[in-house]
């Protein structure tokens, strides 16, 4: 079963490009923090692959393409990366697999993605401010990796010494459209197969941001967004 329509995510992402600089300081940091992650490794990485939807600031090839089947030979890279990606992958176990059958004897996976907490304000205001409205609710964002079931994900991908660490990270936006446009010049909004594919109604949005304001608000009438982010490690182990 296929969750995420990866036209959708062509498209947001393609639509982001433009002006993504002016939204990108969420994957800048996140991707600044993977490559100071490599000075705590006493290994020279010679050949390195970034499965990231942007560039990092790191000297690699660089493959934005969302698929769980890797295109490359085996034992390609001595290090792969992928940072704020993989949570929009249909088959996270698959790609892990293939990242594995990638990497060296001895390499190294890096990863990142959102975790399960990430955005647990907004997705409770619209699913509050849905059924108020309607007495249903829509499929408008995507399940997320819980931290505790990142290690045996590693594990089962082949990891060996698999390592997971989480930071969160609170953002505060003056608005719900002032927080949805940053998502949108992130490439971060809904690429749900099942999404809805009709114009959302205004009053949809106006009644979540009043429950966002009167649940998460804060004394300065702003809101706080928070962004869960699960540090994935794990290397491939020696031949025997």
């Amino acid at each position: 079963m296929k969750l995420f329509d990866p036209k959708a995510y062509h498209l947001h992402h393609q639509r982001a490009k433009k002006d993504f600089q002016s939204h990108s300081f969420l994957f800048d940091y996140v991707g600044s923090e993977l490559i100071s992650r490599l000075q705590d490794f006493k290994k020279d990485f010679k050949k390195a692959l970034n499965l990231s939807s942007r560039p990092l600031p790191y000297s690699s090839h660089h493959h934005n393409i969302l698929e769980e089947n890797l295109p490359f030979p085996e034992e390609s890279f001595d290090l792969i990366l992928n940072n704020l990606q993989g949570h929009w992958v249909n088959n996270l176990p698959g790609l892990l697999k293939s990242i594995h059958r990638c990497l060296q004897a001895e390499g190294l996976f890096l990863g990142a993605l959102w975790g399960g907490q990430t955005l647990f304000e907004l997705r409770e205001s619209l699913l509050q401010a849905e059924l108020s409205l309607t007495g249903g609710v829509s499929p408008r964002m995507a399940p997320l990796l819980h931290p505790a079931d990142a290690p045996l994900l590693l594990s089962s991908g082949g990891f060996f010494m698999p390592v997971v660490d989480t930071e969160t990270i609170k953002v505060s936006y003056p608005s719900l459209s002032s927080l949805m446009k940053d998502l949108r010049g992130m490439g971060e909004t809904n690429k749900l197969y099942d999404r809805p594919k009709t114009f959302t109604a205004r009053t949809l949005f106006e009644k979540a941001e009043e429950i966002y304001h009167n649940k998460f608000g804060c004394s300065d009438h702003k809101i706080t967004a928070t962004f869960e982010v699960i540090y994935l490690t794990g290397w491939k182990n020696k031949k025997p």
